[in-house]
């Protein structure tokens, strides 16, 4: 699923934790608070895993938040279904409120 989204920040970690390689990243996107109750209002960021550090850095030049676009793509380990990032392209710069 191809998505144009609001990206507020990335992170990402490649190192070794007691013998084992960790490479992992995550993508921050902002998204409506579930209004339908009426106890919310307005947004909040969501994490998303990436895969692995290598998308996150090649997004670490930037300055956020990003408008993106995002590939999710829904993956199951047969008890769990979640929501990753498969893709991430910058399209544009979101400017300050004035």
């Amino acid at each position: 699923m191809l998505e144009k989204v609001k990206v507020t920040g990335i992170t990402f970690f490649k190192d070794t934790i007691d013998g084992k390689p960790i490479d992992s990243g995550a993508a921050f996107v902002e998204e409506h608070l579930n209004f339908q109750t009426g106890r919310s209002k307005g947004t909040a960021t969501q994490k998303y895993p990436l895969g692995d550090a290598g998308k996150a850095q090649a997004l670490m030049h930037l300055e956020f938040p990003l408008i993106c676009e995002v590939e999710f793509v829904r993956v199951t380990n047969g008890n769990v279904s979640k929501n990753i990032i498969n893709s991430i392209k910058p399209i544009s710069q979101v400017k300050p409120a004035a």
